[in-house]
């Protein structure tokens, strides 16, 4: 995940799966992957480490946001 993933989809049409990397920031991580998500070609999530030790401890709140983020795109 970078911020520029317009520029790097606009690049390519090969699908794409987003790596979530470890974030400082967990909202705005959230808000980039809603970006990133419903550009054409990028296809879904593949975060490891956001996901499993977020900043809040809460890790079945965290795979939700990520999840509802995939359903409300792909919906």
């Amino acid at each position: 995940m970078v911020a520029e993933m317009e520029r790097v989809m606009a690049a390519t049409t090969l699908p794409a799966l987003l790596l979530g990397g470890d974030p400082p920031d967990i909202d705005a991580a959230y808000a980039g992957w809603d970006r990133a998500l419903r550009l054409p070609g990028v296809r879904g999530l593949v975060i490891g480490r956001a996901l499993l030790y977020p900043p809040d401890d809460d890790v079945a709140a965290a795979m939700d946001g990520a999840a509802a983020l995939v359903r409300e795109v792909r919906s």
